[in-house]
Order: structure tokens, then sequence, then C-alpha cells
């Protein structure tokens, strides 16, 4: 018997190739995929860590309250913005800071209490100041912040603390 042989044409190398190249844009797509998603969750553990650090630091600083005579974190009066000047929130000696630890880790934190004065008390919304004067309750504004570490983002939280 002869054998007649034909050229081989190589279509079976070009579509191996074009198979090859498929799987290999699909491995880098779902690799891509999968390191963004690792970036955004622990994005939102560190997120979730700042949030429970500043919550935590308006909790201890509630328990602070009323201040002692004249802390040095505590501006009874704040003074009225005066243009050209640097704002309260940016000056660093009007925070007091402290070290809240969580999961046996201290994260540091800064946190500002300002007096708002006697509002109304929310139990009792009706209520005439000049027909009791106990209706009124010591009002602060607390605001905590988070600092940022290793190029995390700054969060800030604020609550209203009535007495």
């Amino acid at each position: 018997m002869q054998s007649h042989s034909q050229p081989q044409r190589g279509i079976a190398l070009i579509v191996s190739l074009l198979l090859l190249v498929a799987i290999t844009l699909l491995v880098v797509s779902a690799m891509r995929g999968t390191s963004m998603q690792e970036r955004m969750a622990v994005n939102m553990n560190q997120r979730e860590i700042a949030r429970q650090v500043a919550e935590a630091t308006i909790f201890y600083v509630s328990t602070q309250l009323p201040p002692a005579a004249n802390p040095a974190w505590y501006k009874a009066a704040l003074p009225a913005p005066v243009a050209g000047e640097t704002e309260l929130w940016l000056q660093a000696n009007n925070w007091g800071s402290t070290q809240i630890s969580l999961n046996n880790k201290n994260y540091p934190a800064e946190f500002k209490v300002e007096n708002m004065g006697s509002w109304t008390s929310r139990e009792d919304p009706t209520c005439k100041v000049k027909e009791n004067p106990l209706c009124e309750r010591q009002t602060y504004r607390i605001t905590a912040r988070v600092k940022p570490q290793d190029g995390e983002a700054q969060l800030m939280l604020q609550a209203i603390w009535r007495l």
C-alpha cells in the first residue's frame, strides 16, 4: 500500500494558540477581579475598625462629662471664626487625644467637645422653660476623629450628648 501524505496546514497549531490566548485573557481578567475584591474587602475592614474606634472614643469622652475644672481638651466657649486665621478644626491644640484598644491593638483617636448650651429635654418636648427650668439639659457635641495610618482614610464622627 502506498500512503499519500498531504502537506500539513498547521490549523491545529493556530487553533490551539488562539485557545491559549483566550484562556490566558480569562485568567488575567479573573486575577484582576479577585485582587480588586481583596482591596475592597481590606478597605471595608479598615473603615469598620475606624468607625468602631470613633464610636468608642465618643463613649469614652461621654464618661468624662461634665468636664472637670479646665481640662485641656474642653473649650467651654469656642471663639467665633476670624478671617485669615486657621480654623479651630485644623488646630491641633484644640483636640484631645486618647488610645482605644480594639482586638488587642491600640488605635490613636482625637476628640473635641463643644458646649452646646441647654436644650429642651427630648422626653418632654412640650415643656416650657419659664414654667419648669429643670426641663432643659446640658448638651454637648462630641466629635471623634481617627487619623489615617498607612495611607488609610480619615474618619470623623459626631454625637450630641445630653446630661
